[in-house]
């Protein structure tokens, strides 16, 4: 069985499962990218009634900043108890699995939840958004590009 990579986001933009990407729009990474021995369909039965069981998340923007070695342009989020437990309950969940992490040091207490810079994206400090879905995005690397296909989406329940 050949291990996958994935990583699992929480919509700010809608995202089309079937569709591939490169790079995402405007996301939250809830879950940086691991790796994983399950087929997606799978994983997806493993995550989905953690996600059906979670109530809808609000975000709060905060200040744009670029982050990381690339310095990549994101904005920060106000940190709010509902998306720090649901990170935290994915994270044993996933671990459950025996996932394998590409960047632990961004899973548990290194999560630190931003959305990714879009040009022309209009998010500003205090803009709020309602999170109703999450999805999860296999990897494939061709060469430079990083190819992100959507697999599932799973909505939080109203």
């Amino acid at each position: 069985m050949r291990k996958r990579l994935y990583l699992i986001t929480l919509e700010v933009i809608s995202l089309n499962v079937g569709q591939t990407y490169n790079p995402l729009p405007s996301h939250l990474t809830l879950m940086s990218r691991f790796w994983c021995d399950l087929a997606p369909s799978e994983l997806a039965a493993v995550v989905e009634p953690l996600f059906s069981r979670t109530p809808p998340v609000e975000l709060t923007f905060s200040q744009p900043v670029q982050l990381g070695p690339k310095k990549v342009d994101v904005h920060l989020l106000e940190p709010s108890e509902p998306l720090k437990i649901l990170h935290h309950r994915l994270h044993r969940l996933l671990d459950s699995v025996h996932v394998t992490y590409e960047y632990p040091q961004f899973v548990g207490e290194g999560h630190k939840p931003h959305v990714s810079g879009r040009d022309d994206d209009g998010f500003t400090p205090g803009y709020k958004q309602m999170v109703k879905a999450a999805y999860l995005i296999e990897v494939e690397i061709k060469g430079e590009e990083h190819l992100r296909h959507i697999r599932a989406e799973f909505d939080l329940k109203d």
